[in-house]
Order: structure tokens, then C-alpha cells, then sequence
């Protein structure tokens, strides 16, 4: 059984492949990203950096560091001691390996960096231990700088072993207690990920300390084997002190109460005190028994553990981009609605039907002398022409009043501001996602111009990429026309195609506006004669379809040019403000995560 198990555990640590699947990882990896920069903004600008947030980002950081280390296919077993200031922790590392080894000091914090003591550890091993710390850089203990902490403290003993008689690594760690244990608790986190034994040092004094137990409960997932050692306690008091140790561990815990080993106060001058055996006799047993197939469990317990709270803001901000997106569907929605209100069914502003019609005019020319017909008309209204385009020059703007293009680019102004003062008023009344709000009122307020800018462009090309289907209505009209001879022969005996053919040459040469239709004796002509013809039904239902075309060709360009670029407004937001993290990134991580193999 016992080499079915050992085959189990090689099998699993040579793997270097580890619990999760890759998009599960790369999520991990980027969620803690996040919570990092969240830190350094929150850092920066002066709040207090919640409870809830700073649990999460020391166990999301936990996550990430104990999945590193089973991607790397260490085989040495480690040995992690923590516990708060003054517990003794790096003289209870120096009687588990029977000699000084770390150094102990009656000063507070004076830990500050992991420190790794490595007995029967070379090649491949330290290697390993070197890639999953990079990149901090190993230095000999006394060579470590008190205020850098981009370095680990990293002892290869001589070759022998300590008095466990194994082959092991044992790190001393930074205390989790103090007032600058934020600054080094990166190094704590390091060092218990990668454990195979955790051995607690608390002592009287401190066993009841509320970062104690908030640290045991957030690493209970991972199953790490671990005892408790009641340093620094006189025998009269051990027993009080080991039952309400018992207390305090069911009140945050739910597994079994670990093996507790008391120490006394060292004293006179005694090089050990009383118990060392079975603090010896403890770690070497539940090392012996250590399992690492069981590790990648629990990691994935863990993991699933802390899932919804690590995504609780997450999920936060992506109801804060469905609501955007909901904003922006409701802008386009409306703008579609005005641009119909105020074109296509405007009775004085819609004017591309009136096109195609000046498009069947130079259809109806008699066959034979339409060319002739033209190149005379053209001469005629010269004077015509150059009084409309000077008119133009003298009134700018009245050449646009009304026209498609002006009624666009008005909607676009129009949905840009009311999408600003709708953020803002939200921004006012959000709790959790106000920074998020207000960073995406000022990021459209950067970009507006720009947006109206590319749209402005957008609709230079629709129109153009629009003329073919005015050119088509009027096709479709002359071919219709032509089936009924009568009708088309009346058309052009009448002086209306005379008479407008001087208004359609003018269109062609620029000298007539299409909004000069609506008062062309001609054009109304036109249409009064088709519409009470026998194609009248046929002539409503080809300006019904060429205005349905048209609503659609404006309403992916409302979609396309402009929801499209304020959609990806987010994306271009200060990342210190939130996660940003696409849904799609998010439900392959919790695929792969309900993949993987559940807690025993």
C-alpha cells in the first residue's frame, strides 16, 4: 500500500502539471492581478483597505503560490513554522534541526524574510525551490537587507542530516501580527504554500490573538498537516491553556483538533527545554505520513472555498457593465426612434425617396434625344444653378438644415449626452461600484469627441454606400412603369418631365438640393400622377421598402459605430478602478474548475 502510494505522489509531483486546467490558472493568475492593483490604488489614495478585500487578496495570492509550487515537481519535503512576534518560532526550528540554525532575537519583527534551512537538498531540488520564488532573489540569512523585501533567506546545511534524521527543508517566517507584517506578508504566504507539515509556535501570551485564528481558518482548506506548539508555557498553566486552545480552534475550524506539544520557558541555563523529544517525535511522524496526491484536493477545495468571494466584487462590477450595456441599448433604441421621427417620416426633411424619383426622371427622357436634352437643359439653368450655389456660400448652414446627415449627427450628440448624465446620476447613488461609474463618466467624456468624429466619418460612407439602393427603387419604378405602356407613354406626353428635367440636371450638376424637392412643382407633379395611376399601390409599397432599408442601414450604423465605441469604453478605463474581466474568461474558469476532481 505503501509503494501504491509513494508511486502516486512521484507520479503527481513529476507531472509538474498540477490541479486546474489552463484557462482556470491564467484566471487565477489575472484575478489576483487585479486585487493587486485595486491595493496599490487603494494604497495611493488614502482609504483603509477593507477586511474582506485584504482576505481575499492573501488567500487569492495563497492560491496562486501553492499552485505554483505543485507545478513545479519538488520532491525535498518542507517544513514551514509560523506564529506571531515573540512566540519563538526560530528556536523551535533550532531544536527540531538540533543546532543554531535560524537566527532568534527578543526583538519584535526581527524575521522579515522566509529563511529556508535545506538538509539533503542539491540539483534539481534547489532549482526548484528557486523557480517557484522567482523573482525574489536566495541570499545567505545574514546577508539580507532588514528593508528589501525582493529577497529569501535560503541555508544549504552540510551534508548530513538534522536531528529528524530526513532529508528537509525547514523555513522560519515572517510574524503575521505586527503593525509592518503587511509590508513582508508576501514571504509568509510563499512559505506556507509551499508546506507539506505547518507547525504552529504560539505561546500564552499569544495563543488567543485574533490574527492567529484569522490565519488558521483562511488556510484550513488547503488540508495542510499540522500540530500546535504551546511554546513559552509554565506546566501549572499548560493544561488551562491547551483546553482553551480547543475551544478556540472548534469555534473557526471544522476538522479535528491537530496534536499540541507544549514547551515551558526555558530556564536557567538549560540548552533545551523539557518536550523537545516530542516536538521531534510529532514532526517526524506527521511528516512520514504526509500524502502529496492529496494536495492538488486540496487546493481545488480551497479554491472552491474562496470562489464567490474573491468574485463577489467581480460579479459587482459585470452588473455594473450589464447596466452600461442596458444604457446603451436603451440609447441606441432611442436614437433609432428619432432618427424615424425626425426623417423618415418628417414631412419636410425626408428626402430619399424625392431622389429617386429625380433618378426616374432621367429614366422617362424620350429615347433618342435624352442626351440632348440634357446638355440643352444644363445650359438653360446655368443662371439657376449659380444663384442656388451662391445662396449656399452666403447660408452655409442652410444647405444641411434638415438633411439626413445633420439629423444624424445630431442623435449622436444627443445619445452622448444623455449617456453622461444618466452614468453621473448613477454614480451619485452607487455604493460599491461608484469608482467604477465615475471612471467611465470621465472616459466618455475623453473620448466624445473622438466618437462623434468616427461616427461623423461613418455616415459620409453610408450615404455614399446608400446610392446604389435609391438608384435601385428608381430601376425597380421605370421597369414597372414599362409593363404598362399607357401610363409610361401619359408620363411622358405631359410637360411634368420637361419641366422637372431642369430640376434633375440641377441635381446631378450640384446646383439644387435634394430639400428643394419638397417645393419642385415637378417632383409633386410626378408623384401625383404615379400615386393615382394604376400603380399607386405599387408606387406606396417601393417607398415603404426603400424607407425600411434605409432605418436598417442607419440602425447598424448606429450599432456598429457607435454603440460598438461606446461599448468598449470599459475597456479603456484606469484598471485600478475594477477587474474588467470578460464573462466569457470567467465561465471557462468555473468549467474547468466544476471539472476538477472534488474533495475526498
Amino acid at each position: 500500500m505503501a509503494k501504491e502510494r509513494a508511486g502516486r505522489n512521484a507520479l503527481l509531483v513529476n507531472s509538474g502539471d498540477g490541479p486546474g486546467g489552463p484557462a482556470l490558472r491564467q484566471f487565477l493568475a489575472s484575478l489576483e492581478r487585479c486585487y493587486v492593483r485595486q491595493d496599490d490604488h487603494l494604497a495611493k489614495t488614502g482609504p483603509a483597505r477593507p477586511a474582506d478585500h485584504r482576505r481575499n487578496l492573501y488567500s487569492l495570492q495563497l492560491a496562486n503560490l501553492r499552485l505554483r509550487w505543485l507545478r513545479t515537481g519538488a520532491m525535498l519535503p518542507q517544513i514551514t513554522v509560523i506564529g506571531p512576534t515573540q512566540a519563538g518560532k526560530s528556536s523551535v526550528i533550532n531544536w527540531l534541526l538540533g543546532e543554531n540554525a535560524a537566527v532568534a532575537s527578543p526583538l519584535a519583527g526581527f524575521t522579515r524574510h522566509p529563511q529556508g534551512f535545506a538538509y539533503g537538498g542539491e540539483g534539481e531540488a534547489v532549482t526548484a525551490l528557486y523557480r517557484y520564488f522567482d523573482p525574489l532573489q536566495a541570499r545567505r540569512v545574514a546577508d539580507l537587507p532588514a528593508e528589501d523585501f525582493r529577497f529569501f533567506g535560503f541555508e544549504p546545511m552540510p551534508a548530513r542530516l538534522p536531528r529528524l534524521g530526513l532529508a528537509v527543508t525547514v523555513w522560519d517566517t515572517p510574524d503575521f501580527d505586527s503593525i509592518d507584517s503587511e509590508r513582508y506578508r508576501g514571504g509568509l504566504l510563499r512559505a506556507i504554500a509551499l508546506s507539506d507539515l505547518l507547525i504552529c509556535v504560539l505561546s500564552k501570551d499569544k495563543y488567543a490573538d485574533q490574527s492567529v485564528w484569522e490565519l488558521l481558518a483562511m488556510i484550513e482548506p488547503l488540508g495542510i498537516p499540522s500540530f500546535i506548539c504551546l511554546n513559552k508555557t509554565p506546566p501549572a498553566t499548560a493544561e488551562t491553556v491547551v483546553r482553551s486552545l480547543g475551544g478556540k480552534w472548534r469555534q473557526v475550524r471544522s476538522d479535528a483538533m491537530p496534536p499540541i506539544v507544549t514547551l515551558p520557558y526555558l530556564g536557567g541555563n538549560a540548552s533545551e527545554p523539557p518536550g523537545v523529544d516530542a516536538l521531534v517525535e510529532t514532526t517526524r511522524t506527521l511528516l512520514r505520513q504526509t500524502d502529496r496526491s492529496r494536495q492538488c484536493l486540496g487546493l481545488m477545495r480551497f479554491v472552491r472555498a474562496n470562489w464567490e468571494s474573491w468574485l463577489a466584487p467581480v460579479r459587482v462590477e459585470q452588473q455594473a457593465q450589464q447596466e452600461w450595456r442596458a444604457l446603451v441599448g436603451r440609447a441606441i433604441g432611442s436614437a433609432s426612434r428619432l432618427y424615424r421621427r425626425d426623417y423618415l417620416d418628417h414631412p419636410h426633411h425626408y428626402e430619399t425617396f424625392q431622389r429617386a424619383l429625380a433618378e426616374l426622371l432621367t429614366l422617362l427622357e424620350i429615347p433618342g434625344v435624352a442626351r440632348v436634352l440634357t446638355q440643352m437643359r444644363r445650359i438653360m439653368t446655368w443662371p439657376v444653378r449659380q444663384l442656388g450655389q451662391l445662396g449656399r456660400r452666403w447660408r452655409p448652414d442652410a444647405a444641411n438644415l434638415g438633411s439626413e446627415r445633420s439629423v444624424l449627427q445630431q442623435i449622436a450628440l444627443h445619445v452622448m449626452l444623455t449617456l453622461r448624465q444618466e452614468v453621473a446620476e448613477i454614480a451619485e447613488t452607487a455604493t460599491e461600484t461608484r469608482p467604477w461609474w465615475l471612471a467611465l463618466g470621465r472616459e466618455i467624456g475623453h473620448r466624445q469627441a473622438a466618437v462623434l468624429d468616427r461616427f461623423s466619418q461613418a455616415v459620409s460612407t453610408y450615404s455614399r454606400e446608400f446610392g446604389p439602393e435609391v438608384e435601385k427603387t428608381a430601376h425597380a419604378l421605370y421597369d414597372r412603369l414599362r409593363e404598362h405602356p399607357a401610363v409610361l407613354n401619359s408620363l411622358r406626353a405631359t410637360r411634368v418631365t420637361t419641366d422637372a428635367a431642369a430640376l434633375a440636371v440641377g441635381l446631378h450638376t450640384g446646383g439644387i438640393g435634394l430639400q428643394d424637392f419638397v417645393i419642385a412643382p415637378a417632383i409633386l407633379s410626378l408623384t401625383s400622377l404615379l400615386t393615382e395611376s394604376a400603380l399607386g399601390h405599387y408606387v406606396q409599397r417601393a417607398a415603404e421598402d426603400l424607407k425600411k432599408r434605409q432605418a436598417a442601414a442607419v440602425s447598424c450604423l448606429f450599432e456598429d459605430h457607435l454603440a460598438a465605441n461606446l461599448l468598449r469604453a470599459p475597456e479603456d478605463m484606469p484598471h485600478d478602478t475594477g477587474f474588467f474581466i470578460p464573462a466569457g474568461t470567467l465561465e471557462a474558469a468555473e468549467r474547468e474548475l466544476a471539472a476538477a476532481p472534488g474533495t475526498p
